[in-house]
């Protein structure tokens, strides 16, 4: 079963969508040789595969110590970028996701974890972004995960109990601005969960995207995979 979660919400319509373009998502953490192998291996061939997309980078550095090695290797990419560490603080993964959503300059966001995955055919941009062209209501889009019950988070039972998983996604940049990810206690972990219900909640609809997927400390079976994050590699 694939999440529904549609309802009246309009969000901005698809032929105001600037349909050949994303803004990536980074988000390394006290690892420079992990995020140094997402970026060289498995970013940066997948966006040079389209040479006519517009893309742009925002790296959310959330280390102790600003990676510097890969902030100069952000800053001679061919794509414009920003490049953000906050003198050590750690914002988590949905509060610098929300600081990405206020940058972006795209209406579609395309996160991927800096510390596992791989990408196995660049073909995973396109399907990753293509959700949101062809429905105006898709706000989150990648590899459903069983949730458990709505109402246990203090959503209402009847919204579909399955979350987009972290690690490899689309974000509608418009519905993260209107509805952002949550700081406290769902900061990171479990954020991915409640923000898909908040978003379902809103009228939003949550999109499977067949060619990722994204598993939690465990290796991802064989597939038709793209791009797969997964315990792998360590």
């Amino acid at each position: 079963m694939v999440p529904k979660g549609i309802g009246g919400h309009k969000a901005n319509s698809v032929n105001d969508m600037q349909t050949n373009a994303a803004t990536i998502v980074f988000i390394p953490h006290n690892d420079l040789e992990r995020a140094q192998t997402r970026l060289q291996r498995d970013l940066a061939p997948s966006l040079r595969h389209y040479p006519d997309w517009s893309f742009e980078l925002i790296v959310i550095d959330n280390s102790e110590r600003r990676l510097d090695p890969l902030a100069e290797e952000v800053a001679h990419l061919p794509w414009p970028s920003h490049y953000l560490w906050h003198d050590g603080t750690n914002l988590f993964y949905g509060p610098a996701l929300n600081v990405a959503a206020s940058l972006a300059r795209f209406p579609v966001m395309l996160y991927l974890c800096a510390n596992h995955g791989r990408m196995i055919d660049p073909g995973w941009v396109e399907d990753l972004v293509r959700p949101f062209w062809e429905d105006e209501r898709v706000a989150m889009a990648g590899h459903p995960y069983p949730s458990g019950s709505p109402a246990a988070l203090g959503f209402r039972d009847t919204l579909e109990p399955f979350h987009i998983q972290g690690g490899i996604l689309g974000l509608r940049t418009d519905a993260i601005r209107r509805h952002p990810y949550v700081d406290g206690q769902y900061a990171h972990w479990g954020s991915d969960v409640v923000q898909s219900f908040r978003l379902m909640e809103a009228g939003f609809t949550l999109r499977r995207v067949p060619s990722v997927i994204s598993v939690w400390r465990t290796v991802a079976p064989p597939g038709p995979w793209k791009y797969v994050h997964d315990a792998s590699e360590g």
